[in-house]
């Protein structure tokens, strides 16, 4: 399992954030974020739950790390200026159902005095200009991993177990999902995948389903959507080079199915501001 976990980071970046900037609505993204404040003043919105109008408030506390992992959907307030480092990066190798189950609300991170100097090391190189080449790069992959640890070392150990057994359950289909993750571009058919799994069509569909609680159709869609909205984020790739590349073949299909999933256009959604 911990052989299969690997970070890809987007953007490692520090910037002041302030108001109007700050103040969105709605963010959701298919990718984590990491932040840490320098000072107090941020906040972000969340729902109380299924049912409720209310939101809670969730202050960003300075010098505390924060994970949002990918799904979250929150709103964002600040009250004035405030220094903000922030990473994009994605979690890859773990099976999402796993980690949704102990990933799915803002997290705060125990304090940690070498986490926290770890960071302020970088956002100094940051704050002089240098570049993010191989070397930085490794260094925001282990404050990520740090963090990561820290937060899985609190979990009962219960929880941990319940989630290795959502991944263990779905070794039947993993050649499947495999397949999936490292060949959106192409063509996919369910056949295929069923002679992967070494299962008939009927049995593979069933049986997918009951260990992702989606179609393989879904999965196969969900994750171009994914892909697609990375790279309109964090790549020069025009809009029909990355339907292509997510294999949806057509800006305009990517267009339709991309709108539906999200609520915006790509155009749309490339023009959103990232925070």
């Amino acid at each position: 399992m911990l052989d299969n976990l690997h970070i890809r980071i987007f953007v490692a970046k520090w910037t002041k954030i302030n108001t109007p900037f700050w103040k969105l609505k709605n963010v959701q993204s298919t990718y984590w974020r990491f932040y840490l404040n320098q000072a107090e003043g941020a906040s972000l919105e969340l729902d109380k739950g299924a049912g409720s109008t209310d939101k809670a408030i969730y202050p960003l506390e300075k010098d505390h790390a924060y994970f949002i992992p990918a799904g979250v959907r929150f709103n964002t307030d600040i009250a004035h200026e405030v220094g903000h480092f922030f990473v994009h990066f994605d979690v890859l190798g773990m099976p999402e159902i796993a980690m949704r189950a102990i990933f799915n609300y803002p997290i705060c991170l125990p304090p940690s005095a070498r986490l926290q100097k770890a960071v302020y090391e970088i956002i100094e190189d940051l704050q002089t200009g240098q570049p993010v080449d191989l070397v930085l790069e490794c260094r925001v992959k282990a404050v990520i991993y740090e963090g990561l640890a820290l937060y899985l070392q609190l979990l009962p150990s219960e929880q941990l177990k319940l989630t290795l057994q959502l991944a263990v359950a779905l070794k039947p289909v993993l050649p499947a999902i495999n397949y999936i993750n490292n060949n959106l571009a192409r063509t996919i058919l369910n056949p295929e995948l069923a002679r992967l799994c070494k299962m008939n069509e009927d049995y593979f569909i069933r049986r997918f389903k009951e260990c992702m609680g989606q179609t393989p159709g879904e999965y196969i869609r969900e994750q171009r959507v994914r892909l697609a909205a990375q790279q309109l984020l964090f790549s020069a790739s025009s809009i029909e080079q990355i339907a292509t590349a997510s294999g949806f073949g057509s800006r305009f299909y990517l267009s339709r199915v991309f709108k539906a999933a999200t609520g915006l256009s790509p155009a749309a959604y490339r023009k959103a501001t990232r925070v």
